[in-house]
């Protein structure tokens, strides 16, 4: 099972099964890591394996759908080449919770996804700003490149990566929740 990204700078990427955390348990980053940034993303389960899915067939690809973020460590420069890769396949940094919603879901305006740190709101969308068009074009796109099997995870990046947390700062509880349930809950704490 992998978990292809869909970065919000268009490219995609992966991620091995090792960064996946669906039971929001704290995160503690390694020794060498001084701070974090996140991004928070729209994701869903693939259903059936396929290559070269066209974008009109990408809906029957997938069964369910969820918000969650990806976490970064940062270096001074940012992040390129070599580290990014790096960043990418830190253990235990995508938080894709369970449980996970039918796609319609996505199509009503009222269910709002929140993501908060430390009881601050830092990123926010509805449930029309995060469509089924986005996962299909991420489906369509991937499987160019890749081969999609059943359990594997689309992600796509809402936004840029934006700082979350640093060392000094010492421990920070990062929420989330979508359609009134709390599906994020976990603390980064170094």
């Amino acid at each position: 099972m992998n978990i292809i990204v869909r970065t919000a700078g268009g490219h995609t990427v992966v991620r091995p099964d090792t960064t996946w955390e669906k039971d929001n348990e704290d995160f503690y980053p390694p020794e060498f890591v001084n701070c974090i940034s996140a991004s928070p993303v729209l994701f869903a389960r693939i259903s059936k394996p396929g290559r070269s899915v066209g974008i009109r067939f990408a809906s029957r690809y997938y069964d369910a759908v969820n918000f969650g973020v990806l976490l970064y460590p940062e270096t001074p420069e940012g992040l390129r080449g070599e580290e990014y890769a790096q960043a990418c396949c830190l253990d235990h940094t995508s938080f894709l919770p369970t449980p996970l919603f039918l796609p319609i879901t996505l199509g009503e305006e009222t269910n709002e996804f929140v993501l908060s740190r430390d009881g601050n709101r830092f990123f926010s969308c509805n449930g029309r700003e995060a469509t089924t068009g986005m996962i299909e074009e991420a489906i369509a796109e991937a499987t160019k490149m890749v081969y999609i099997r059943t359990g594997d995870i689309v992600a796509i990046e809402l936004a840029d990566r934006q700082p979350l947390t640093t060392r000094e700062k010492g421990r920070t509880k990062v929420n989330g929740s979508w359609c009134d349930n709390q599906t994020i809950d976990f603390s980064i704490i170094f």
